[in-house]
């Protein structure tokens, strides 16, 4: 500690300084403003980091709540989807107002767009949790009225979000925005309809949130740890979660951030109905499914899709060529058309055992695979499944010249070769 003395000599020292420099400036005239503006502010007091901004609007949302959001709010937790799943959808949805096939015959007219685009609104009532479509359409001016962007156009039997147990699912991130844990493919579809887009409202169920999380990477790694994110490209690459599309659609030229093509998801979902059933399965099970077919690829026991005709340059009719399965559950019909390759995939699916494995630790029995039987009974699944494979590149109209619900394959590719049903195209009419 300094003695009194030292304190003394301090302030003497100090006090004959200060005197100086007052003499100083005195002599040349001056106040000392000059000098003292010469002197610079200390600095600010260090600002401890906020981090990056966070999004408010659903911070307070817990697990299990029903809330309306935006289809731009929605993140992916994939990298890919099954383009030709979103054709079909996209195909189905936008039935042909002009078409000739029924010009003469109003009410057939009417059938036809109430199986087409009443299909865009019995789907979006149905997904939003509002059971389906009030009534189907009474008017052709009614149907062309109709938009998913104008509710006032279309009525659903009960409100949006009442069925909470159909919504798709997402998680409240770190930052607080959305992410999605199911729903990629329909909320892709939505996006890309004209009356729909990233404006849209939908509605999602929270499965949980993690807002309190304290950082990016500890969120993703949650996610991961409880099966909440798929980290694999359109082949079925590992990929980084920096890697994630930053929108769910499509990718496109007229827009970035889109998601990649897997064409194994596509053809498992073609496979739904005859090689596995999708209800209550655990998230991500197509790729899961997706996993297995390129492994028994790699491994010699199924063909690759490149040994199909599924898309252009190869001709519509051979790409629909009808490819079945017998009651004995031998082949017939075509062998290189896309149903082909559904069959193939299905017969591997099919032949699994319920305690075999499919993907990390999934059994077949656990991600909904569907045994197929000989000879079965008519009203069982294996029934059901040949003839789901049957109807697939079935087109949609009957013997008699009236509409009938057509399959899915053909209008997935119809729509990925043709675009939009119009006369003129490819769409065979």
């Amino acid at each position: 500690m300094a003695n009194n003395a030292d304190v003394f000599a301090h302030k003497v020292r100090g006090g004959l300084a200060a005197l100086v420099v007052a003499g100083l400036l005195a002599a040349c005239g001056g106040d000392g403003s000059d000098v003292a503006a010469t002197i610079p502010d200390p600095e600010p007091p260090v600002q401890p980091d906020p981090g990056p901004a966070r999004n408010p609007a659903y911070l307070d949302a817990k697990a299990g709540d029903i809330i309306q959001v935006k289809i731009k709010e929605l993140h992916p937790t994939q990298a890919a989807i099954g383009y030709d799943q979103v054709y079909y959808k996209l195909g189905r949805w936008q039935g042909d107002f002009d078409r000739g096939t029924w010009r003469a015959d109003p009410v057939s007219q009417l059938d036809y767009l109430n199986r087409t685009v009443g299909k865009k609104f019995d789907d979006y009532c149905e997904d939003m949790g509002a059971t389906a479509r009030a009534r189907k359409f009474q008017t052709i001016d009614e149907a062309r009225q109709a938009r998913l962007n104008a509710p006032e156009s279309f009525a659903c039997e009960e409100a949006f979000g009442t069925h909470a147990d159909v919504l798709k699912t997402a998680v409240v991130g770190w930052d607080g925005d959305l992410y999605l844990t199911d729903g990629h493919h329909t909320f892709s579809a939505l996006r890309g309809i004209a009356d729909g887009g990233p404006e849209l409202p939908v509605w999602v169920k929270v499965a949980a949130n993690y807002s309190d999380v304290p950082t990016r990477e500890a969120f993703w790694q949650r996610m991961i740890d409880e099966r909440k994110a798929w980290l694999r490209d359109g082949d079925d690459r590992p990929i980084t979660t920096d890697q994630l599309p930053s929108r769910v659609g499509m990718a496109s030229d007229e827009e970035p951030g889109g998601m990649q093509e897997d064409a194994y998801r596509s053809l498992v979902y073609f496979t739904r109905d005859i090689g596995y059933a999708s209800g209550g399965l655990p998230e991500f099970a197509e790729f899961q499914w997706a996993s297995l077919l390129r492994a028994r690829i790699a491994a010699g026991q199924l063909a690759p899709l490149s040994g199909y005709k599924t898309a252009a340059p190869a001709p519509l009719a051979a790409i629909l060529a009808v490819s079945t399965l017998k009651a004995d559950l031998s082949r017939a019909g075509a062998t290189d058309s896309y149903a082909a390759a559904v069959r193939e995939a299905s017969l591997v699916m099919g032949a699994l055992g319920d305690q075999d494995v499919v993907y990390d630790q999934l059994t077949a029995s656990q991600l909904g695979r569907i045994q197929l039987v000989p000879d079965a009974a008519s009203n069982s699944p294996t029934k059901t499944a040949r003839d789901t494979l049957e109807e697939l590149p079935r087109d949609d109209v009957k013997k008699d010249g009236t509409p009938r619900g057509a399959g899915k394959l053909w209008f997935s590719v119809n729509y990925r070769t043709c675009g939009k049903p119009a006369a003129g195209t490819c769409w065979g009419y």
